[in-house]
């Protein structure tokens, strides 16, 4: 049997037939790959797409949930201010009043112990207060606070708002008290301590001024540091 039989036989017609099947199959194949890939990259467009949108979306809620936030920060911090501002209001009213009264209760006892004492007719007294005058009445109940060590202008000033306009009444309020009034002026008067005022004041009282120089020696800002 020679080639060409073979060829022209039914085995030649057999290896033709999967010939054929196989060019079928790998185009089918091949049709099949180029549809596939062309629905992939639609899918990854489609999805790249919407994850554009997505972090677009995202991106403005977290912008527009800072702002919020922010806004609403500011707004809580500036009710802490007027609340803190309010505060320190009523601590320094509520300390002038209870200094007022300290000092009203003061004089009523020192008027009361002075007029057991007098020996002065009413004329004379009368007479000795039209020589010297109202003005002078007020000095005498006033004394340099800022003799004390940690006294300044600005905090004799806040002292005699509080009613503690003599060394008397330094010596009789407490540093407690005092300490309401520096903190009821804010926080630079705040920093005060006026544990040793009542101690100078006492010397001061007492013209004992030696003693004084030498405890505000030992002294910084009204406050031991030895």
């Amino acid at each position: 049997m020679d080639q060409q039989q073979i060829y022209e036989g039914p085995l030649g017609q057999y290896v033709i037939e999967i010939a054929l099947i196989l060019l079928g199959a790998f185009l089918l194949g091949y049709l099949l790959r180029l549809l596939l890939n062309d629905r992939i990259k639609d899918k990854l467009s489609d999805l790249e797409l919407e994850n554009e949108v997505l972090k677009k979306q995202l991106n403005e809620r977290t912008s527009r949930g800072s702002n919020d936030f922010e806004a609403k920060l500011k707004q809580s911090e500036s009710m802490v201010k007027d609340l803190n501002d309010r505060l320190s209001q009523c601590i320094s009213r509520r300390v002038q009043a209870e200094n007022a009264l300290s000092l009203a209760e003061t004089k009523i006892l020192e008027l009361g112990n002075d007029s057991a004492k007098t020996t002065k007719k009413p004329d004379e007294a009368s007479s000795v207060y039209a020589s010297t005058g109202a003005k002078d009445v007020e000095n005498e109940l006033s004394d340099d606070l800022k003799k004390i060590e940690g006294v300044g202008p600005k905090i004799e000033q806040l002292l005699n708002g509080g009613g503690i306009r003599t060394y008397k009444d330094v010596i009789n309020s407490t540093p407690e008290a005092i300490k309401r009034i520096l903190i009821a002026a804010g926080p630079t008067y705040a920093v005060h301590n006026p544990s040793t005022w009542g101690e100078q004041a006492s010397l001061a009282a007492q013209g004992k001024w030696d003693e004084l120089k030498k405890l505000q020696e030992e002294l910084k800002g009204g406050k031991r540091t030895k």
